[in-house]
Order: C-alpha cells, then structure tokens, then sequence
C-alpha cells in the first residue's frame, strides 16, 4: 500500500485494520484529521445513513483511550420518523462512546438517550452553540482519544483541532 500523508484530511471510510480508504456516497463520507495527541473524524451531516456509517468507523477505529461524540442532531431532528431515543442510545451502543457533547436541534433527547444507554451524568454535556461544545471538548479531551464530529460544520471541525493541538503543545511545554 502506498504511504499516505495524514496531516491533511482525506474523504473515505477509514478501515481500522488495513487503514485502506476507499471510496463511499458523498452523503456518508467521514473525513480522518490528524491532530497532535488525538484522533478527529468528522462527518459534516447527520443523516441516518451518514450517522450510522460514522459510529461504525469510531466503533471499530483503535482508539488509545476514548471514544467521544460531538454531534449536532439537527439533520436527525428533521428526518421524518428519525427517533432521537433511539440515535442517542446508538451513539454508546453502535459508537461504543464514552463521552457525548450534544448541541442543536434535539440535543437533549439524544443526550437523555446517551444517559439512559449507561453514560454516567458527567459524559453528557448537552451545549447551546457549537462554540461552547468545542470549549468543552478542549477542556475535556485527554491525549489519545478518538473525537467523532458528527453533524458539524467542517470550519467548526478545524477550530476544534487548533485549538487541540494549540492545548497539547501547551501542556508539552509546561511538563518539558
């Protein structure tokens, strides 16, 4: 297999085993970020295809620590007879998630899910804007986690990664 420079995102499913990328519909494509002391995989939508594609990638993704969710369930809000309960109870269940950030349109159905499917209270953080989510992640987020940005922004997603690596380096800093 050919080497492939991670520090700049690629569109593809991420296959944890071969770390092969192959191609998928637009519409369920996860994008693998390379961020100093963590994993960022991002999904711009949060369509059912889209979401239950993106689970499946953290799911199996070999991740050092944990596994969070940041997710805007705006898109699953708007899907006719897309059961938030049931979207909230999968991120742990299918995404083997450890830790959730909810923000947008139905945030805090996904969340109460999240909770009911066994994530202590502290895991759950349900957030009035995405700025505030990443404040949470940032403070949040411990070197190697794999970090799934599902519903999000791309430019959101970016912000994000600085201000990981911006945190990352600082912390490298003051133990030097």
């Amino acid at each position: 297999m050919k080497n492939m420079d991670l520090s700049h995102s690629f569109t593809g499913i991420v296959n944890p085993a071969t770390f092969a990328v192959g191609p998928v519909a637009a519409a369920e494509a996860v994008s693998l970020i390379n961020v100093s002391g963590a994993t960022l995989m991002h999904a711009a939508s949060c369509t059912p295809a889209t979401a239950d594609a993106a689970l499946k990638s953290l799911r199996d993704f070999r991740a050092v620590r944990r596994r969070v969710v940041w997710c805007n369930p705006s898109d699953l809000a708007r899907t006719p007879n897309a059961d938030l309960r049931v979207w909230g109870r999968k991120l742990v269940d299918l995404g083997r998630a450890d830790m959730v950030i909810a923000c947008g349109s139905g945030a805090r159905e996904l969340a109460i899910a999240a909770r009911d499917a066994g994530l202590s209270i502290g895991r759950v953080v349900v957030c009035t804007d995405d700025a505030t989510a990443r404040n949470v992640l940032t403070d949040s987020i411990v070197a190697g986690d794999a970090i799934l940005a599902l519903g999000t922004t791309l430019e959101s997603c970016y912000k994000l990664a600085e201000r990981v690596e911006t945190r990352f380096e600082r912390e490298l800093l003051v133990a030097g």
